[in-house]
């Protein structure tokens, strides 16, 4: 079996129009789909028909929220097409009153990482564009860290006018 790529992310969410703009108006999503009988919003980032799709849950009031350290999924990951995107995905979390719980410099890329409305946790990141290349043998090494984060509202950090990678 040769497997394509990841092809979309399902999530179960207590607010479907909450959600909806979150991802729309935060993430820049656009709706390629609704089903109103069964629920359910189908988003794209513009190369499939859908990447992303929400559905309502039957009792959100019940259901429990997700937590660090449990079993299944630790993140969805975003990427961006240059380090100038990721500068701009960070002021626009920023913009949108999204707390950064950190940020993170993994050598190879940059990672910005904070929650969606129900605390499904995110990434958006940037990598470098040789970075397979670059790291594929030897690796990267343990050598990730933390860039500063700031709080919406506060003077935003430094490391968004870096010009990254360095040549």
């Amino acid at each position: 079996m040769k497997i394509k790529r990841i092809g979309h992310v399902a999530l179960q969410v207590a607010n479907e129009e909450r959600s909806r703009a979150f991802y729309r108006g935060v993430l820049g999503f656009e709706v390629s789909e609704e089903d109103p009988d069964h629920g359910g919003v189908f988003m794209t980032l513009g190369e499939n028909f859908h990447t992303l799709d929400v559905f309502p849950h039957p009792d959100p009031a019940s259901a429990p929220r997700p937590q660090r350290g449990q079993i299944g999924l630790f993140h969805i990951a975003f990427e961006v097409a240059s380090y100038a995107d990721l500068c701009e995905a960070y002021r626009t979390l920023m913009a949108h009153g999204v707390a950064v719980d950190h940020a993170t410099d993994h050598v190879s890329q940059r990672s910005i990482y904070f929650a969606d409305p129900d605390g499904n946790r995110l990434e958006i990141y940037y990598e470098m564009p040789d970075a397979l290349k670059r790291f594929g043998a030897a690796g990267r090494g343990d050598q990730d860290a933390p860039l500063p984060v700031s709080r919406p509202g506060e003077p935003l950090p430094a490391w968004l006018d870096e010009d990254w990678p360095p040549p």
